[in-house]
Parts: C-alpha cells; sequence; structure tokens
C-alpha cells in the first residue's frame, strides 16, 4: 500500500471512528433512557447494561458511520482537487477507492460475524439486566406509583404502601375475559398485607395473603383460586417479561437447531397422524382415531411454517444488513466525488435521504413479506441491497471514467 493510499484510508478511518462513536453513544441514550424510564434501573443496572447494548446498535451504525465517512473524505479531495491530481498522473480514481472499498468489506465480513454470535448473545444479557430480578422491579414499580398494572397480565395490584418486600393494603383486581359496561374486572382481592415471590422458570408469581377477602362481581368469575392464603398468578408467556428467548437473541448455531426441529416436526408430525388415523379406517375402529390429536397437527403446522418463516428471516436479515455496509460505501464515495463543488455534507444528505425513504422501508417491508411467507427471505431482505446496487452502478462509472 502505497503513501497516497495510506493517507486515503487514514482519513476515512478517522472519520468514520468519529460518528461510530457519536452516533453509538446516541443511540445507546436513547435505549438506556427508555428502558430506565419503563422499569426503574438503578444507576447500576445501567452502568451494567451499557456493555451489552452496544453491541446492537453497530448493525446500523457502522453501515451510517462509513457513508458518512466515504462522502465527506472523498468530498473534500475531490474538492481539493486531489481527484484530478490523480488523473494527471495517468492513475485510475480506483487508487484511492479501493483502500475505502477493503475496508468496508473488512467491516462488513466483521458486522456478518458477531451478528451470528455475539451481538444475539448481548441482546439476551441485556435483557437478563433488566430483568434479571424481575420481584425488586415490580417492588420498585409499586413503590413509585402504588400500583402495576402490565397491559398483558391478568392482575393489576394497587397498594397504600410498599415496606420492603410487603405491600400494605394491597388490591388485586382480576382482569375480565369479557368485559362488561359496568367494570372491566370480575373479581376484586383486597388483604391486610402481602408478600411477592417470582418464580420465573415455572412461569408464576406467588403471593403470600394476610386477611384477605374475595369480592366476585359475576357469577362463574375467570378468577384464580387462594389456596391456603396464597394467589396464584401466571406469568404470561407474551407479557415481555421472562427468561425466554426471542428470536433476536438466537445465535446462527441456535438458529440452524430450531429450523432443523420445526423441518422435522413438519415433515413427520401431520403424517404420522394421517397413518395412525389411516390404519383406523384399514381396521374399522373408529373409535380409536383420536380426531382431536389429528386436528391439532394440522392447526400447529400452520404456526411451524411461520416459526420457521420467523427464523429463515432473521437469519438472512443478519447477511443482508451486512452486506449493506459494502454498498454504502460503494454509493458514497462516487457521489461525494461528484459533489466535489458543493458542501461535504451534501453528499452524506443526499445519500442518507434515499437511505431513509427508500432503502430502510423496504428492508422493513421485506421483513414483513418474508415473516408471511410471501416472498422467501433471500429475496425479500435483499430488494434494499439491490436498490443500492443500482444507484452505485449510476453514481460509480462517471467518477472511475477518464
Amino acid at each position: 500500500m502505497g503513501i497516497l493510499q495510506r493517507y486515503v484510508i487514514f482519513e476515512v478511518a478517522r472519520a468514520f471512528i468519529l460518528a461510530l462513536v457519536t452516533m453509538t453513544a446516541i443511540f445507546v441514550l436513547f435505549m438506556v433512557a427508555a428502558q430506565a424510564r419503563n422499569v426503574g434501573l438503578s444507576p447500576a443496572d445501567v452502568l451494567h447494561l451499557v456493555p451489552y447494548i452496544v453491541p446492537s446498535t453497530l448493525p446500523y451504525t457502522i453501515p451510517v458511520s462509513l457513508l458518512f465517512a466515504s462522502t465527506v473524505v472523498y468530498g473534500r479531495l475531490a474538492g481539493d482537487n486531489e481527484i484530478i491530481a490523480v488523473k494527471t498522473a495517468g492513475l485510475s480514481v480506483m487508487t484511492v477507492l479501493w483502500p475505502t472499498f477493503s475496508m468496508a468489506i473488512a467491516l462488513s465480513a466483521g458486522l456478518l460475524f458477531i451478528s451470528t454470535g455475539w451481538i444475539p448473545t448481548s441482546n439476551h444479557n441485556a435483557k437478563m439486566v433488566i430483568f434479571k430480578d424481575l420481584e425488586d422491579m415490580v417492588y420498585k414499580l409499586l413503590k413509585r406509583d402504588r400500583e402495576f398494572d402490565h397491559r398483558r397480565w391478568p392482575f393489576s395490584i394497587k397498594v397504600r404502601d410498599v415496606e420492603g418486600k410487603v405491600m400494605i393494603d394491597p388490591t388485586f383486581k382480576h382482569k375480565a375475559k369479557v368485559r362488561s359496561a359496568d367494570s372491566d374486572y370480575d373479581a376484586v382481592i383486597q388483604a391486610r398485607s402481602a408478600v411477592m415471590s417470582f418464580d420465573l422458570p415455572g412461569k408464576m408469581v406467588r403471593v403470600l395473603l394476610d386477611d384477605a377477602e374475595v369480592q366476585h362481581n359475576v357469577r362463574d368469575a375467570d378468577v384464580m383460586l387462594i389456596n391456603k392464603d396464597t394467589l396464584e398468578i401466571p406469568i404470561p408467556s407474551d407479557s415481555g417479561f421472562g427468561v425466554e428467548k426471542n428470536i433476536q437473541e438466537y445465535t446462527n448455531p441456535e438458529i440452524a437447531a430450531e429450523l432443523a426441529r420445526h423441518h422435522y416436526l413438519l415433515a413427520t408430525e401431520r403424517k404420522k397422524q394421517a397413518i395412525m388415523a389411516g390404519f383406523g379406517f384399514a381396521a374399522g375402529r373408529l373409535d380409536r382415531i383420536n380426531w382431536s390429536d389429528v386436528n391439532q397437527a394440522f392447526i400447529t403446522r400452520t404456526a411451524w411454517i411461520a416459526k420457521c418463516n420467523e427464523l429463515e428471516t432473521e437469519r438472512q436479515l443478519r447477511v443482508s444488513m451486512a452486506f449493506g455496509s459494502l454498498l454504502f460505501v460503494v454509493l458514497g464515495a462516487p457521489v461525494g466525488i461528484l459533489f466535489a463543488r458543493r458542501d461535504f455534507l451534501s453528499a452524506f444528505i443526499t445519500c442518507f435521504m434515499p437511505i431513509i425513504v427508500l432503502y430502510y422501508p423496504l428492508m422493513l417491508f421485506g421483513v414483513n413479506i418474508s415473516k408471511e411467507g410471501l416472498l422467501p427471505p433471500w429475496q425479500a431482505l435483499w430488494m434494499g441491497n439491490v436498490l443500492l446496487a443500482v444507484l452505485a452502478a449510476f453514481a460509480l462509472p462517471p467518477v472511475v471514467r477518464h
């Protein structure tokens, strides 16, 4: 690598690092502030959370930082007539472009590598920091707001006060499945005091009640039974609380294992039920056919297909977003040169506006139609990259031509 190439790569790397640090800090600030407001994180929790949030921002901050660095640096080089000097010396513009392209390739490969393991693991660890002590978090919310009413929980809780782990004069209201005009609750439980304990593996909250009284608002109310002054409240699977991983927290080997498991179920489960039903018909023993299992096999097949679509979408999304970093540079560098006589930032804005208006909406659209199974993931999630490649195909040839 010659002096010119080292000079270019140094300038691009310096601008890239500055932009990356700035954008990452802004992303982390907003994400931590949102989590602290929602769940009441302590300063110690915030400090513990930040290292796990930073990796999750990199698929978004690295491409945009590369775009900013390439447009600004090459715009300045062209504005100072250094690109003209390169051409006058009989060299191709690719002489100053290839170092940045190589840097973008390396960063894309690195982003793809960390997207397969480090980023999803960090996402899961960040959730564990937030919910490592769910019991303590709920008590904090009760102490601060005197109530806890998560939209997906079957009970809302109101207290007069909280002393340590003891709720004073708590009121538990069970949300009715079918709400009436008079009330949204079908039962109310009042106690002199209560203590909660959370069983995350068992997905259950157990409340030890002292001097409790139950009031049913409607006949046959759907309410949990109190057994020996203990109220058991199940933690809903879709409440956002718990230790289960969502798809964004799966590493690529875990995604591959889940896909293999669901493909096996799709290939065997419905056939197994069909064969068993066929034997029942052949033997004339229709009474031995478990029609509920047959029906359930057909119903769950749809859920398994949806799960496979989600897993494959996530895996393909990581590849697509990583490769997008290279395309951001292939587009940004020539546009920066073409905008040589203008404000350096105008080149960045010119590239960034189509990305905001077209690229990311196309990416979100592709994710949705891929999960719905309307298009294969490799087609749906690469529409945005194809758009960037087409724009780069218009911008690059005029620049490299002598």
